[in-house]
């Protein structure tokens, strides 16, 4: 089926994997040589010599010189490889399937699941082109699974391989390559990587895969504060999801519309966009969404300080919050701290931030490495100094982790609120010059979101 997106003339299909298979050929015999070449750590000169000239396998690997049965066998000889590639159905399927699970993540079980069965394959006759579409997937379930060391070292390997890729497996290269700097927290590079795969992409892209990339786009954006981009994004995303029936990313869409309309002061539009993706999550049972909706309608309502609403909705994230999330535990942790400092409530504020300081226990120091992790941990370790009226602690963290790691975002609300509370401490303990700049500077967030467009 073919589907043409609104205003765009750009064509997109819907084509399943079976269709997409058909596209994966085998490679001539001098890309073939190519990839065992690379894949050894060959030069051309090692390899030529004694079987054909250094020029004439460069241009064999282009598939420009025509390689003779008697040589080509010395080749493959010398490589260690078949004259011809297996036919393994079963693992071309299980990378296919990878593939397809990877790019809308239903069931992680299933996606783990689905890595593990074509790792244990033996791999060692697959074709070459189902070899490169392996490598560059695993990319992907990396940066899913949180390994992004693994991740880029993997990409690294497959940049050996851009030469003898098709235009698919390009566009999916770059594009994990954004995912990996996303992961990192390096949004404007991510931004520039996605754009350049928006220029680039295939016509013949399938629609999962456009639909992802527009959403993708539109999170970013939102990371770099950039609403009415996000909301452009994601709706282009979110039409293209309605049409294929979509519904954890239809709901996901709402979710990042409504962050955005909320930045632009749009607090109906944001809350109506909310309500219906948690409508879309109680329709067709996404529970793995749940924590996300209500975690983000806590945070929409500390915003719009209702703060009875922030801890009743974070309250219930801490309900549903999968066993094992711990930065999302001290998420809610640090949300209901501030909820109920701001009511003034500091003794229940002791209570999460015991519950909270018994989570810091069970991260490990490596994790730390991750600036959203870092930003999770420093901002509860703030509200904790707070409480405990810690005024070195809280104005080191403060100063050196908390207030330049969110001005390094650029503008967001949460800027607002983190100036106004340390300039409260420094007002509190006679420091008013530092109060004032801070308030000055709340100020001026305050009036850039109401004319913000």
């Amino acid at each position: 089926m073919l589907r043409e997106i609104s205003s765009s003339t750009t064509v997109y299909s819907s084509e399943g994997a079976g269709i997409y298979k058909s596209k994966l050929e085998n490679y001539g015999r001098g890309l073939r040589v190519k990839y065992h070449r690379i894949e050894q750590g060959l030069t051309l000169k090692e390899l030529a010599a004694g079987n054909l000239s250094q020029e004439n396998l460069r241009l064999a690997e282009m598939e420009q010189f025509p390689v003779e049965d008697k040589v080509y066998k010395k080749l493959c000889l010398r490589l260690g490889i078949p004259s011809d590639p297996f036919v393994l159905p079963l693992v071309e399927n299980g990378i296919l399937e990878l593939k397809s699970l990877l790019t809308h993540i239903k069931s992680r079980s299933k996606m783990i699941e689905a890595f593990d069965y074509v790792q244990n394959q033996n791999k060692e006759h697959l074709k070459e082109i189902y070899r490169v579409e392996l490598l560059v997937h695993t990319i992907r379930y990396y940066i899913v699974t949180g390994d992004v060391n693994a991740a880029l070292e993997t990409y690294e390997q497959a940049c050996k391989f851009k030469d003898l890729m098709n235009s698919h497996q390009l566009f999916f290269l770059n594009k994990y390559r954004g995912n990996i700097y996303y992961s990192e927290g390096d949004y404007q590079e991510a931004m520039n990587i996605y754009q350049g795969c928006l220029t680039s992409a295939p016509l013949d892209l399938p629609s999962p895969e456009m639909a992802d990339l527009y959403y993708t786009l539109g999170i970013t954006s939102g990371q770099l504060v950039k609403p009415r981009d996000a909301v452009y994004f994601a709706e282009k995303a979110l039409e293209l999801y309605h049409s294929m029936f979509y519904p954890k990313r239809i709901a996901e869409c709402h979710v990042c519309i409504s962050l955005a309309e909320h930045r632009t002061r749009n607090i109906k539009n944001g809350l109506n966009h909310l309500q219906m993706a948690a409508k879309v999550i109680e329709e067709v049972n996404l529970p793995e969404l749940e924590f996300i909706v209500e975690y983000n309608f806590g945070y929409l309502y500390f915003l719009s300080q209702d703060f009875e609403a922030t801890i009743r909705h974070t309250e219930k994230c801490l309900r549903i919050i999968e066993s094992g999330s711990i930065i999302e535990e001290l998420r809610c942790y640090t949300t209901l701290i501030k909820a109920n400092w701001e009511l003034g409530r500091k003794d229940k504020a002791l209570k999460w931030c015991e519950r909270g300081t018994q989570t810091t226990y069970e991260m490990e120091d490596s994790i730390l490495s991750n600036q959203f992790v870092a930003e999770v941990f420093n901002q509860f370790h703030l509200m904790k100094a707070l409480l405990y009226e810690n005024h070195e602690r809280f104005e080191y963290l403060a100063e050196m982790e908390v207030l330049p790691h969110i001005f390094a975002k650029g503008y967001d609300m949460d800027q607002a609120y983190y100036c106004t509370l340390v300039a409260d401490h420094y007002r509190s303990v006679d420091q008013k010059e530092k109060a004032m700049e801070l308030y000055r500077k709340a100020g001026a967030i305050y009036r850039k979101a109401i004319s913000i467009d």
